[in-house]
């Protein structure tokens, strides 16, 4: 979700509202706002700089150990890997929210997803406070389990089909990351920190005192 002048949907006002009336409680209480949040754009930009490095390796590490395979996909593969693809993209927010509901309060009532149509992108939203690591948890997970694993038991059965799907779902990630790495980037001298999901946009903020 990006720092973009677009329309809110409903869900996405009902979770502002709640926002900005536990900001505004927070704010009373002493705790100073820290905005880390990132546009669409630089989020999608940073997929290529974060994810291409490991992709990179990974295909060596492919290539190296599939020496002699013969790597093709028929029509009918390409249209089940487009299927798998697009099931995944789902699959990737479902992970968020499993493994922020695990931690949140509520548990899975403190999860939203939706799809944000101006960019085509589906999202997860955990409307709770989070502890650092907690963020950080269901955060990378997503990409580690529909990416990273998938592409490196690739490397050792040579199946070139999961080995693609493994490398795109690192890329998807890298908007995930690049907000995590912000997040581990972030220092502060303040006693208590409490980490939220932003309601709207791709990202968390901070609140601290």
């Amino acid at each position: 979700m990006g720092k973009d002048n677009r329309k809110l949907s409903k869900a996405e006002e009902k979770r502002k509202r709640l926002y900005e009336e536990k900001k505004k409680e927070l704010l009373a209480q002493g705790y100073e706002e820290k905005d880390l949040t990132i546009s669409v754009l630089k989020a999608n930009v940073m997929a290529f700089v974060l994810g291409l490095p490991i992709i990179i390796l990974l295909l060596i590490l492919f290539i190296y150990k599939n020496q002699s395979g013969l790597y093709t996909f028929s029509f009918y593969g390409s249209v089940v890997f487009i299927v798998v693809f697009a099931a995944l993209v789902v699959v990737h927010e479902l992970i968020h929210g499993l493994f922020w509901a695990i931690y949140a309060k509520h548990h899975l009532k403190s999860i939203e997803f939706g799809f944000m149509v101006s960019s085509l992108t589906p999202y997860c939203c955990c409307k709770e406070m989070l502890t650092k690591y907690q963020y950080i948890i269901g955060g990378i997970m997503p990409t580690v389990i529909l990416g990273i694993i998938p592409a490196i038991i690739s490397i050792f059965t040579g199946s070139i089909f999961w080995f693609v799907m493994g490398e795109l779902m690192i890329l998807s990630g890298g908007g995930d990351m690049t907000i995590l790495l912000k997040l581990l980037m972030y220092k502060s001298n303040k006693k208590e920190i409490l980490y939220m999901d932003h309601p709207y946009e791709c990202g968390l903020i901070v609140f601290e005192r």
